[in-house]
């Protein structure tokens, strides 16, 4: 993929992370099924148990690659013979793999792990005398199984733009120091770079650009109690669940792919590939210098983007499911307390209809109730006004939003001036700028 461009690189692994996550999802549904089947929530809870028994050898082939990462590092800082960079390169690449075997393990174990604090939570809700099901009929259920599912690619869109922003200081502050002492460019100088400065960036971004994904975890389940009650709340932790899984996999794989890719055209797998497409990076001795090539240049495009997903949103991710989970557990009484479990917004929310079971029915059905019978106790018919009015209303909230979206993306009339008359037509046009009048020939008349 990286012969035709850093942008189809990009493309296939994205289609790979998310197709890695097809036979992962099966197991965790057919042990999750089997589990439950067996012994309940506590054949889940043993299940996550029998998981996280495989601690030690995960930890141990997940530390694997950063160990040969950073001896790579050590070895080009030290002026080792290239043979040395190679080898621990070829080291990483299998760390990646091993990586990658070790972060599914912690994802499984995560997801058994919440799915039995979702069990003890719904348990502790009816302990407490309420009696509560998961109903995703249940608007306010539904509600919060789509909010849940929408808070991990928030949680991930923030811990991404994170690590943009401490990379981007990174940048600024190295520009700065060979601006200010172009000596640092020169090889063996005596003049050395100031470490500290770049490490204190790092260390200060790592931990202040983590309060915001936090309290976006933490508060998210309490939040959604106290005002919107438990109801809601099922809804969030069955939603973030199912949601994180999946995410959390496609990025671990899509990450550790983009790596693999770019190890393997720089340990001069594809020279041959490069000779030939790109014969100005082939030297006086017919050596090719790999790393001076475009397909090298969009493996590393790829790895850049893949980094901050495997080694940062991916895994934080199985925090996630377990810390919403352990919260919700933790404040159920609150949530009951708040007018009984249905939140600040109980008094002004209709209760859950009262869905008949399959004993009622038959029940019913033994007294020789009419046949039409409706199986749903208590709740209301909509006639035919009020359903053309919230037809009508859901159409034009649709508009509406298509339109205000359409408006924010649309640049200024300003933008549009100062655009067209800095930058040539092509360029202006390839931003996106329509109304830029267009100057070129008459079109030919169609044949």
């Amino acid at each position: 993929a990286c012969r035709t461009g850093a942008a189809t690189n990009i493309i296939y692994g994205l289609a790979l992370g998310y197709k890695s996550a097809i036979v992962p999802v099966f197991v965790v549904a057919f042990i999750v099924f089997g589990a439950h089947s067996l012994a309940g929530f506590y054949g889940i809870s043993l299940a996550a148990l029998g998981m996280l028994a495989t601690l030690a050898t995960c930890l141990s082939i997940d530390v694997y690659g950063p160990v040969c990462d950073n001896a790579g590092g050590i070895a080009e800082m030290c002026e080792l013979h290239p043979s040395v960079r190679e080898k621990t390169d070829a080291l990483d690449a299998a760390g990646n793999t091993t990586a990658a075997i070790g972060k599914g393990f912690a994802i499984g174990s995560a997801c058994l792990v919440g799915l039995a604090l979702f069990g003890a939570f719904v348990t502790r809700l009816n302990d407490t005398g309420a009696k509560v099901t998961v109903d995703l009929l249940d608007p306010l259920t539904f509600a919060g199984l789509l909010v849940g599912s929408m808070l991990p690619y928030w949680f991930s869109a923030m811990t991404m733009k994170s690590v943009g922003k401490a990379a981007n200081e990174m940048v600024i502050e190295i520009k700065r120091q060979f601006d200010a002492n172009p000596n640092l460019l020169i090889p063996n100088h005596p003049d050395r770079p100031d470490y500290d400065t770049c490490i204190k960036i790092s260390t200060d971004a790592s931990l202040q650009e983590m309060i915001a994904p936090g309290a976006l975890v933490m508060l998210s389940p309490v939040l959604c109690g106290v005002c919107f009650g438990t109801r809601c709340v099922t809804g969030l932790l069955a939603g973030a669940i199912a949601s994180s899984v999946q995410m959390a996999i496609s990025s671990s794989n899509t990450g550790g792919a983009w790596d693999n890719a770019k190890k393997y055209i720089s340990k001069g797998a594809m020279d041959a590939v490069i000779g030939e497409e790109e014969p100005e990076t082939v030297d006086n001795t017919g050596k090719v210098q790999t790393k001076k090539s475009q397909i090298f240049k969009a493996a590393v495009t790829g790895d850049t983007v893949g980094d901050p997903l495997k080694d940062t949103s991916g895994p934080a991710l199985n925090i996630m499911m377990k810390l919403m989970a352990i919260i919700s557990v933790v404040f159920a009484e609150l949530f009951m307390a708040v007018n009984q479990g249905g939140g600040l917004i109980g008094p002004y929310v209709a209760a859950a209809p009262k869905v008949a079971t399959a004993a009622e029915l038959l029940l019913m059905n033994t007294v020789a109730m009419p046949a039409a019978a409706p199986a749903v106790v208590g709740s209301a018919v909509a006639g035919p006004t009020t359903i053309f009015a919230v037809f009508v209303g859901g159409a034009l909230l649709g508009m509406g939003a298509l339109a205000a979206g359409q408006r924010a993306a649309k640049p200024s009339a300003s933008t549009i001036k100062s655009v067209s008359l800095t930058e040539p037509l092509l360029v202006a046009r390839a931003a996106g700028i329509e109304s830029t009048p267009f100057q070129g020939a008459a079109r030919p008349a169609a044949c």
